[in-house]
């Protein structure tokens, strides 16, 4: 292992510690593209060291502007002999043999060097190209300045690596996906695979090729793992998992996604085909034997998608014979459930009114053994079956859940109101055939984000705005009606009054008390004058 300043580096910079800037590009998603990584090659940008184990080629080199990188990377990569740290500005490499494979899964916007050159995005990028030998491959993430996450994004704050940074302002930077794969072919460079990167460029933890969003086949599964995925923790301005859902559902998935990967390989010359002689004229020597590069040593076909699952990485793949399966650690091998997620189901038979089939879909899946899986985690196949995606738990906090998600959606008034959570999973808990049982609200409703989005706290704003009113105008109601029950309490009593001192209420009422004591007379006559028993 060997340390080597080339010019440009940067004293005290460093992009590893995360002060000044978001930290390196983490996350064990990407290790299998790593393990593919053979030959001489060369990583460039801030990558998590952990990242670099994952590279299996002995002949490396990892390329970093800050000194103090340089040392930490030194320092871990030490047991490997194999392993060279450069450290300065990207255009020094052009002193440098070519390079098998690239591999700038943090783009290119942070090689720059205050100590060297000001680079555009498109220098930096033929000055990799340059150093890529003909049959090598090229590993280039890039950011979506129109991704998810800039989209849902207060506004970010600036931090130290943005000094020089034009972002979606530079022109010379391909700005959309197919611009990319032209800026790509251009330098002699074909696209041999593509990924979307998940929730964010820095960490990713989904990798999912743009052929399978646009697969029906798979939405259901993809709508449940980029949910699970992009769970929002900070404020936002709207919760991003409703917006990945609508655009998985319009195909527009792979315009939105927050960063891009492309696998590319320069194409490598023919065997035994000489360069700068005329196809007659007779070569000097025999041409040397080609050899191909390492990097177009055969690998198996890549997964169509890598999920990262409790720690597990969950693999999507192709069957050979046609469909879809996947892999998972835990749970072996299987076929990707087809067909609609069971809240989706829910949510068109509410906006249609169809109260029976709301009936229907609610009472199935209580009344099955997946009764405490989330509604949103939940398959409808074609054959009407329930297929889970997630771990059961308990069926009311499913419940509850699924009236959450209701009314964060912004569906609370195809309810009965008041239509708070705890109101709503009763109502849902009655529809399904469930006898109700109330689940107390504990502060952290069930898919709730601890750090809700703009848009979801003015949801429930406006929600609660209306049950204020109607709880006012309710109370109003009730003020007038006591009111006018005492107004005509008192009519009453005066009429009654009036009545009592006219005199011909006088006359009866000594009418009625001389005739009680008529009464009370005979009865006292009669009872000593008749004999007693």
């Amino acid at each position: 292992m060997s340390l080597r300043l080339i010019g440009g580096e940067m004293p005290v910079w460093s992009d590893l510690d995360g002060r000044h800037g978001p930290g390196p590009v983490r996350g064990e998603v990407l290790a299998p593209l790593l393990a593919t990584v053979t030959g001489r090659a060369l990583v460039v940008g801030p990558l998590d060291p952990a990242l670099l184990d994952a590279v299996p080629a002995d002949d490396l080199t990892v390329l970093v502007r800050g000194i103090p990188d340089a040392e930490t990377l030194a320092a871990r990569l030490a047991a490997r002999p194999g392993v060279t740290v450069l450290c300065g500005s990207p255009e020094k490499l052009a002193t440098e043999p070519a390079y098998d494979t690239i591999v700038a899964l943090d783009g290119i916007q942070r090689l720059a060097s205050t100590e060297g050159a000001d680079l555009t995005w498109d220098e930096t990028f033929a000055l990799l190209a340059a150093v890529l030998r003909p049959g090598g491959r090229l590993l280039l993430a890039v950011e979506n300045h129109l991704g998810m996450h800039r989209l849902v994004a207060l506004p970010p704050e600036v931090t130290d690596s943005d000094w020089a940074e034009a972002g979606e302002y530079d022109p010379d930077r391909p700005a959309g996906l197919e611009l990319l794969r032209d800026r790509l072919a251009d330098t002699g460079l074909t696209v041999t695979r593509t990924y979307t990167a998940w929730p964010t460029p820095i960490a990713p933890t989904v990798l999912v090729t743009p052929e399978l969003l646009a697969e029906p086949a798979a939405r259901a599964f993809l709508t449940v793992a980029l949910d699970r995925a992009c769970e929002p923790s900070t404020t936002v301005l709207t919760d991003p998992r409703r917006l990945v859902a609508q655009a998985l559902r319009h195909d527009a998935a792979t315009v939105l996604a927050p960063a891009w990967i492309l696998q590319a390989e320069r194409t490598a010359p023919e065997p035994g085909r000489g360069t700068g002689r005329l196809w007659f004229e007779a070569p000097e020597t025999e041409p040397a034997p080609f050899e191909a590069p390492a990097a177009l040593l055969p690998f198996p076909p890549p997964p169509e998608a890598m999920v990262m699952v409790d720690g597990d990485r969950v693999e999507v793949m192709r069957h050979p014979g046609g469909g879809l399966y996947w892999y998972s650690p835990t749970d072996g091998t299987a076929l990707l459930p087809n067909g609609h997620l069971l809240e989706q189901l829910l949510i068109v038979a509410a906006l249609r009114r169809d109260l029976p089939t709301v009936r229907e879909l609610l009472h199935r899946w209580q009344s099955s053994p997946h009764a405490g899986v989330a509604a949103d985690q939940i398959v409808v196949t074609s054959g009407h079956d329930l297929a889970p995606l997630a771990p059961a738990g308990l069926p009311h906090a499913a419940l509850r859940r699924l009236a959450v998600r209701l009314l964060d959606a912004g569906l609370a008034y195809l309810w009965p109101s008041p239509a708070d959570p705890a109101e709503l999973s009763l109502t849902l808990a009655a529809l399904a055939g469930r006898a109700p049982e109330p689940v107390a609200a504990t502060g952290d409703e069930p898919n709730r984000p601890g750090t809700p989005g703009v848009r979801e706290l003015l949801t429930s704003r406006d929600r609660l705005a209306q049950e204020l009113a109607e709880a006012r105008e309710r109370e109003a109601w009730y003020e007038q009606s006591l009111a006018d029950r005492e107004t005509e309490l008192r009519r009453a009593r005066g009429l009654v009054a009036l009545l009592s001192g006219s005199p011909t209420a006088r006359a009866g009422k000594l009418m009625l008390a001389g005739a009680r004591r008529a009464r009370r007379t005979a009865g006292a006559v009669a009872r000593r004058v008749l004999p007693r028993d």
